[in-house]
C-alpha cells in the first residue's frame, strides 16, 4: 500500500465526525454565516471558510466557530492556520472538550506528511524509528521544538533527516494530546484507536498492543483494524530488511 493511499483518510477524520453545536448568545447575523458555512463545507469548503471568518468577525470570541475554522483549514492542509485557530480555542476556553483531539489529529497528520517526505527522499527512513529516541521533551514549547527543523527543510527540501526529526516531534506531540483525551475519556474509541496508530508509527509496539486490548473491549472492529495495521507494518519491515 502506498504511503499517500495508506494515510489518505487522516485529514477528513476530524472534519467528518465532530459535528457543530448550535451557539447561544451570538448574533443572528453571525449564526446565519455559521449555518451557511456548515451547509457549504462538504462541497464548497473555500466558500465555507469565508462564511465562517465572517461569523468570527462578528463574534470574535465564538469558540465553536474558531474550532470549526481550524478543522476546515486542516482539511485544506493549511496546517499553520489550523493550529492558530486551535490555539485561539485553547485561549478562549482551555477546557473545550474537542481541543486535545483536534490538536492530536493535526500533529499526527503533520507527522505523516513529514515522514512521507523523508521516506520519498531516502527509503531508509521508512521504518528507521526504533521507538527509543525522544524527539520532543516535555517542558519545551511545541514551537521551539518544531521551528528549527521547519527552517532547515524550508532551506533544503532534500534534507531527509530534518524531515524525519520533524516527523518525530509531531508524533510525540500527537501522543501527548491523545493521551490527555483518553485520560479524560477512556471510552473514546476514536482517540484510543488514533493513540494506537501513533504508538505504532513510533515503533512503540508494546504500547500499541495495549491499545488493541483496550479496543477489544470498546470496539472489536477497531481492535482488528489496529492489529491488521501492525501486522502489515511488521511484514513490510521484514521485507525491507531482507532487501538489505
Amino acid at each position: 500500500m502506498s504511503i499517500s493511499r495508506r494515510f489518505s483518510w487522516l485529514i477528513p477524520v476530524i472534519f467528518i465526525f465532530l459535528l457543530p453545536i448550535s451557539a447561544f448568545g451570538v448574533s443572528k447575523e453571525a449564526q446565519k454565516h455559521f449555518d451557511e458555512a456548515m451547509r457549504l463545507k462538504a462541497n464548497e469548503l473555500s466558500k465555507a471558510i469565508v462564511e465562517l471568518k465572517e461569523a468570527i468577525r462578528l463574534e470574535p470570541k465564538w469558540v465553536e466557530a474558531h474550532y470549526h475554522l481550524g478543522t476546515f483549514y486542516q482539511h485544506k492542509k493549511l496546517f499553520d492556520d489550523a493550529l492558530r485557530e486551535y490555539k485561539t480555542v485553547g485561549r478562549l476556553d482551555p477546557k473545550y472538550p474537542k481541543l486535545h483531539y483536534a490538536l492530536g489529529a493535526l500533529y499526527y497528520t503533520q507527522g505523516v506528511f513529514a515522514w512521507t517526505k523523508a521516506a520519498q527522499i531516502d527509503h531508509s527512513y521508512l521504518y528507521k524509528d526504533d521507538g527509543k529516541q525522544v524527539f520532543y521533551k516535555k517542558g519545551t514549547t511545541p514551537e521551539k521544538a518544531i521551528e528549527p527543523y521547519k527552517k532547515i527543510v524550508e532551506k533544503d527540501t532534500s534534507n531527509a533527516l530534518a524531515f524525519y526529526n520533524l516527523r518525530g516531534v509531531y508524533y510525540d506531540l500527537a501522543l501527548l494530546e491523545y493521551q490527555q483525551v483518553v485520560k479524560a475519556h477512556p471510552n473514546d474509541t476514536a482517540a484510543q484507536y488514533d493513540l494506537g496508530l501513533v504508538y505504532l508509527e513510533r515503533a512503540k509496539i508494546n504500547k500499541a498492543k495495549e491499545q488493541i486490548k483496550i479496543l477489544e473491549k470498546l470496539s472489536p472492529g477497531h481492535a482488528t483494524g489496529l492489529q491488521q495495521q501492525m501486522d502489515m507494518e511488521e511484514a513490510q519491515r521484514k521485507m525491507l530488511k531482507g532487501k538489505k
